[in-house]
């Protein structure tokens, strides 16, 4: 039966109470009260409590740099696929040379007639893609913005917000912008396109367009704006384009046509006929892992977030490790009298243990709070998708465990030089 002793302790030596003036007895489990089940860790925390607030904001800020850097990665991979997600087709067709979505690179047209003629496939849908220059409509400053030219009768595109005003695109000359294209391209609002802005005529590679409908889709990571127009729109705005060659060819397969038989077919068909240096033919999910793959490893973003994210975690390591060395050192006398008393390093290393995880859940906490905030506010401002994930909330809560878990056991040397004979 575990035997318990009760201690009162008043005044400005309660503190200096729990740790020296306790007779130990080693009878089963022991336990000191001080009204309360003694927990050395809080009482470490709670006993400094200016310190330990500083150190909780520092924590906090380094969590919160991590939550922050992370989103804006994860807006990296939601926005490298923005425009694919709502293109219509089974398996795509694009250049060998293909770089990303608006630097697409080029193929000839006559290749996708004679994908038309393989046995799977339903349509085969051209697309084209370049990134143009839009002028203000109510000044002379250039944007550069995402240009999309489809076939109106055969839209590359079946999502509800982006089909519904193709069918406007009847001359050369009109175009549908999207609602999500940035305030600096000259909404008459001053804040989002709207039913207000059709009718306006402006220029895109320095040939008049007129707005005569809208989509909401987002143009991606290569601009803040996009617009739709038909091929012979596209073809009349770029100078290099003589409609013999497409950016994309969107292929629809026949009901019951296996994916993955179809694209051994057509790997097989590309080696035979020679095209296989000119095209590739890919199912949608390696499309979009692709175009993640291409944004977060193969460009500058991507490496610089994942870098910010180790640097936050490297400064939130450091802090929790002077803070915990730091009380390990003022208390050193504390923890030799424990010593003394017969308590054994590994129940001490544990006290230094909880108060790195206290640590890390209490900064936690608001820096989760401040970073829905700076999410909300920068998916406001900027028009960037980033928000919190459960995985995200998940791999940070463990990270902060980590690092604090690591601090706290790298300031264990400290705890082992404590020796009871410093007592006398």
């Amino acid at each position: 039966m575990a035997k318990v002793i009760q201690i009162k302790v008043t005044g400005e030596d309660r503190q200096a109470g729990l740790y020296s003036i306790c007779v130990f007895y080693r009878m089963g489990r022991t336990r000191i009260r001080s009204g309360m089940a003694l927990d050395l860790a809080f009482w470490n925390l709670r006993h400094s409590l200016a310190r330990t607030l500083l150190s909780v904001s520092g924590i906090g800020v380094a969590i919160t740099l991590i939550f922050v850097q992370m989103g804006f990665q994860g807006a990296i991979e939601n926005t490298a696929n923005v425009i694919y997600g709502k293109m219509e087709f089974d398996v795509l067709v694009r250049s060998r040379d293909y770089l990303h979505f608006v630097d697409a690179r080029r193929f000839s047209r006559q290749v996708l007639y004679e994908i038309q003629s393989w046995p799977g496939v339903q349509s085969v849908r051209p697309m084209h893609v370049t990134l143009g220059t839009w002028r203000h409509p109510d000044g002379d400053n250039l944007r550069g913005m995402v240009v999309m030219g489809i076939d109106p009768a055969r839209p590359a595109f079946d999502h509800p917000a982006v089909a519904r005003d193709i069918p406007r695109l009847t001359s050369a000359e009109f175009v549908i912008i999207d609602q999500q294209t940035h305030p600096e391209f000259g909404p008459r609002n001053r804040r989002r396109f709207g039913p207000e802005d059709i009718g306006i005529i402006t220029d895109v590679f320095g040939k008049r367009v007129t707005v005569v409908g809208l989509f909401d889709m987002g143009a991606g990571l290569t601009a803040n704006g996009a617009i739709i127009t038909s091929e012979a729109g596209f073809q009349r705005l770029v100078p290099f384009d003589d409609g013999r060659q497409v950016s994309f060819g969107l292929v629809a397969l026949t009901p019951g046509t296996s994916i993955e038989s179809f694209l051994r077919a057509a790997n097989a068909e590309l080696r035979r006929t020679g095209l296989e240096e000119q095209i590739e033919i890919l199912a949608r999910e390696e499309v979009v892992a692709r175009e993640r793959h291409r944004w977060i490893a193969e460009t500058p973003i991507g490496f610089i977030f994942m870098i910010s994210v180790g640097i936050s975690f490297i400064v939130g390591a450091a802090i929790v490790y002077m803070v915990l060395a730091t009380d390990v050192a003022n208390r050193i006398s504390e923890y030799a009298t424990l010593k003394a008393m017969g308590y054994a390093n590994r129940y001490l290393a544990w006290v230094v243990l909880r108060q790195a995880l206290y640590l890390s859940v209490i900064a936690f906490v608001p820096a989760l709070l401040v970073s829905l905030g700076i999410y909300e506010i920068t998916a406001f401002l900027a028009n960037v998708p980033i928000f919190m994930t459960w995985p995200r909330f998940t791999f940070v809560l463990c990270l902060s465990l980590t690092m604090c878990g690591i601090s706290g056991t790298l300031a264990l040397r400290k705890l082992y030089q404590a020796q009871p004979a410093e007592l006398f």
